[in-house]
């Protein structure tokens, strides 16, 4: 059974008990934070696990979760994983910037809830998914791996340029942009845009990566 994961408020609870209801008789397993983070278990481990083994991540969109840290962490972490992020919008609030551009799934209105459309969705999901692993071997490097790397790459560029450097150590990166930009994010982007970034030791012979200055 495929499992989606939810981002969401605890305040949008029953939004989230009929999520899986439905999402079961659908086929889809639910992950949320409810019930799944037992204590001692480091919290951000365990969702970015539950992200990684998701199928999709949906966003419930309301006034509680536009003011969650969590939510937008959640949801950000997705994004760099390149994992598809579906927004359902349950009532008025303010959308991130980043998010805005995606459509969303209207649930705001009580009388007309599209739980066929966000169904459909995630079945459409699904199927993408399947495609870009059966093409994965002939073509090398699948949809979600090139979107993957694009947003790694991104986020590097932001982070040297903000700061002011041209190089930083594969350490420092992960502390400041996630645990997703593994050793092997960072060779596939060094060998992927050699227009871009080069291979770069640090002090005390920590590996890097550089940007190429023009």
């Amino acid at each position: 059974m495929k499992t989606v994961f939810l981002s969401y408020s605890s305040h949008d609870y029953f939004f989230a008990e009929m999520l899986a209801l439905k999402l079961g008789e659908a086929g889809f397993q639910l992950w949320r934070d409810q019930g799944a983070i037992r204590a001692g278990d480091d919290w951000r481990q365990t969702i970015e696990e539950g992200i990684r083994d998701s199928l999709a991540v949906i966003v419930a969109l309301s006034t509680n979760s536009a003011e969650s840290a969590y939510v937008t962490y959640e949801w950000a972490y997705a994004t760099g994983m390149g994992k598809p992020v579906v927004p359902v919008k349950l009532s008025e609030c303010r959308v991130h910037p980043k998010l805005e551009p995606t459509q969303y799934i209207d649930f705001s209105y009580p009388r007309a809830l599209p739980w066929e459309a966000l169904i459909d969705r995630l079945n459409q999901v699904d199927v993408e998914v399947d495609a870009d692993t059966d093409s994965g071997p002939a073509k090398g490097r699948t949809r979600s791996d090139t979107t993957t790397l694009d947003v790694a790459a991104n986020e590097i560029l932001d982070y040297l340029n903000t700061r002011g450097f041209t190089m930083a150590s594969f350490e420092r990166l992960r502390q400041k942009l996630g645990s997703h930009l593994t050793d092997d994010v960072f060779q596939a982007l060094i060998e992927s845009e050699p227009a871009r970034f080069r291979r770069a030791t640090i002090k005390g012979g920590k590996p890097g990566i550089a940007k190429r200055v023009p």
